[in-house]
C-alpha cells in the first residue's frame, strides 16, 4: 500500500500543479481604450468652367435686339443649398444693367436661361439654384439689349459681371 499511496500522492500533486499553471491568476484585471472616430464633410462649390464672352448686339435704326448667350458649369458638395448673386458696377434701376463704350451706354436685362424669357436676374440679388449634386452642373447666361436706344453710337460696349457663389449645410 505504500506504493499506491505514494503514487496517488504524485498523481494528486502534479494535477494540482498543473490546474494551478492553466487557471489565470486571482486578482488580474483587463481595461479597455474606446477609439471614436469622426469624418466631416465640409461644404463646397467649384467653378469648373469660365463663361465664354457674351455677344449680344443692337440695330438702333430698326430698333431691333439680338440676344447672346453664355453659360459656365460649376460643381457643388452633394446636397449642399447652393445660391449665387450676380453682381456689376455698371448697373442703372434694376433690372436693367448696363454696358459701356467709354462715356456711352447700352442697357440689357441679364437671364438665367437660355432664350432670355426666365429667369430674369438682378444685380446683387441672390438666386437660389437646385442643391449640389456632387458632379458637373451647368448655368446659362442670356443677355439682349432693351429696345428704345435708337441714339446709342455704334462701338463695342462691355460689362462684367461677376458671379458669387453662396453655399451651405
Amino acid at each position: 500500500m505504500g506504493h499506491t499511496f505514494k503514487a496517488l500522492s504524485l498523481a494528486v500533486v502534479g494535477a494540482a500543479l498543473f490546474t494551478l499553471g492553466s487557471v489565470t491568476t486571482v486578482g488580474a484585471a483587463t481595461n479597455q481604450a474606446v477609439l471614436t472616430v469622426n469624418g466631416t464633410v465640409t461644404n463646397n462649390c467649384d467653378v469648373l468652367t469660365q463663361p465664354a464672352t457674351l455677344n449680344m448686339s443692337y440695330n438702333p435704326l430698326d430698333n431691333l435686339a439680338t440676344p447672346g448667350t453664355s453659360s459656365f458649369t460649376y460643381d457643388c458638395t452633394s446636397g449642399a443649398s447652393v445660391s449665387v448673386t450676380p453682381v456689376s458696377a455698371n448697373v442703372v434701376t434694376a433690372p436693367n444693367w448696363e454696358a459701356k463704350a467709354s462715356s456711352n451706354t447700352l442697357q440689357y436685362t441679364l437671364w438665367n436661361s437660355t432664350t432670355c424669357t426666365t429667369g430674369q436676374l438682378t444685380n446683387g440679388t441672390s438666386e437660389s439654384l437646385s442643391a449640389g449634386s456632387g458632379s458637373s452642373q451647368s448655368y446659362n447666361i442670356c443677355a439682349t439689349p432693351n429696345l428704345g436706344q435708337q441714339t446709342a453710337p455704334s462701338g463695342t460696349y462691355t460689362d462684367t459681371v461677376t458671379f458669387t457663389f453662396n453655399f451651405g449645410p
